[in-house]
């Protein structure tokens, strides 16, 4: 009599690319958090769930469910990609609902510039080369701060022009977690230059 060996199923991951705010740009982003919070008022009914230092990041692509076979191949382009670029930098320039004005999320919107347009492009290529599919909107960068089902609409948008150094790559493995999700950098590569 013939068994059948089970197949295992492959392991795989939720994965983004993303870039962690410095320590300055954290502090930054504690004060519009602060000045958010103070604007909305005491959270009785809304459950905002503000995103905690661990979890800020701007992402560069979502890469969604990926075998995990793929993890080293990936560390690698990365690596590569940042040995070509050097530290660069990009303007946040608002902090508003995002989006659009009654979205769930409360973000601080920075402005592209070529930089991160090239960085965002190889990204892409990336996941190209890896047969997964880009996203197809186009790129709107933003550090994402709070969610709620209720979404923002109620907070005024603010003007900001702050200068958010970018000198890291990082993969990020998001996890689900009763608070909501917790992202674990996987791997994290310098820019050509930069100092830890």
């Amino acid at each position: 009599m013939q068994s059948r060996m089970r197949e295992m199923p492959e392991e795989v991951s939720r994965l983004f690319i993303g870039i962690r705010p410095d320590a300055r740009t954290q502090q930054f982003l504690d004060g519009l958090t602060s000045q958010a919070k103070r604007e909305l008022g005491p959270d009785k009914r809304d459950r905002i769930r503000w995103t905690s230092h661990a979890n800020r990041h701007l992402t560069l692509a979502f890469l969604g469910e990926t075998p995990d076979a793929l993890i080293p191949r990936i560390e690698a382009k990365l690596a590569q990609i940042a040995d070509k670029l050097p530290p660069f930098c990009a303007r946040v320039v608002s902090l508003n609902p995002f989006p659009q004005r009654r979205s769930s999320l409360l973000a601080a919107e920075l402005l592209t510039n070529p930089d991160l347009d090239k960085l965002h492009q190889q990204c892409r290529e990336l996941m190209m080369e890896l047969s997964m599919k880009p996203e197809g909107a186009s790129y709107r960068p933003h550090i994402t701060l709070a969610r709620n089902r209720r979404g923002f609409a109620r907070l005024e948008p603010v003007m900001l022009d702050y200068t958010m150094p970018l000198n890291n790559l990082v993969l990020y493995q998001s996890h689900m977690a009763p608070g909501g999700s917790q992202y674990l950098p996987l791997f994290e590569a310098l820019l050509e230059d930069a100092q830890p």
